[in-house]
């Protein structure tokens, strides 16, 4: 993010960022089938930002969409559901299609985002689903908006300065911060265990690195936004890109019995 944001920019963010997190509760909250389509098309334009940042040819998307349709498809609510098998059967077939040239790092694209949807799915459909699944998005906006303002307001040495230039350590602790607080006050309205109160600082790391993941792919490629579909935020990979390695940690901990 600038430094030196225009505050009719900041204002179009900020409304932006609220429909959009209104909408993804509302749709949390109905959860099954509804969720899932949400999901799916979230991660196919999400799959075509990556497959541009990538420069991947048109075949290459095609055949990745269809990978990630197929893999979406096991995980709808009235067939098998979220498993591990659900998630093997997706990584398997993103695996193979490495192996046509030049589609590896689509197929990454597939198995990557693939993954953070289903792993969304997986959570929400636990016993305390709607929590655990409200937990990982809130403390990843937290996140977001925690760094954004302690970026701003101390500055200080940058983070990563050849990947993202605008990110600073005072941000990334105030975001940890951030996610400390809004994950403590969720878990305790949503009755989740106590092991989240230090899961959620360590999980914001989670999601600077996915941020920092992107960022790296659009400097590789000199663009500011992997798209343009959201006014103010630019494309909609550039939201999610910290919710994606962090909604697959936590499955991955929920999944072990670790959380």
């Amino acid at each position: 993010m600038a430094d030196a944001e225009p505050k009719s920019d900041l204002a179009t963010r900020s409304l932006i960022g609220a429909l959009l997190a209104t909408a993804a509760i509302g749709v949390l909250w109905l959860g099954g089938a509804v969720l899932w389509a949400l999901l799916t098309v979230v991660a196919c334009i999400a799959l075509i930002e990556w497959a541009g940042l990538v420069r991947a040819h048109r075949a290459r998307l095609g055949i990745g969409l269809l990978v990630l349709l197929a893999g979406m498809s096991y995980a709808l609510p009235m067939l098998w559901g979220t498993d591990r098998s659900t998630l093997a059967l997706l990584l398997i077939a993103a695996m193979a299609m490495a192996m046509f040239p030049k589609a590896a790092l689509t197929a990454v694209g597939v198995g990557y985002i693939g993954s953070a949807a289903i792993a969304i799915l997986f959570l929400r459909g636990q016993p305390l689903g709607f929590a655990l699944a409200l937990w990982t998005l809130a403390l990843v906006w937290a996140t977001d908006i925690g760094a954004y303002f302690a970026g701003r307001a101390i500055g200080g040495p940058k983070l990563a300065p050849a990947i993202s230039p605008n990110k600073t350590w005072a941000g990334l602790i105030g975001g940890m911060i951030a996610a400390g607080i809004a994950g403590a006050v969720i878990a305790k309205l949503g009755h989740l265990s106590t092991r989240t109160l230090w899961i959620a600082p360590l999980l914001a790391v989670v999601a600077q690195i996915g941020d920092l993941v992107e960022s790296g792919m659009k400097r590789r490629v000199g663009v500011k936004d992997s798209g343009k579909i959201l006014p103010g935020h630019g494309g909609l990979l550039d939201r999610i890109d910290g919710m994606l390695p962090v909604a697959i940690v936590v499955a991955a901990l929920v999944a072990n019995g670790s959380l």
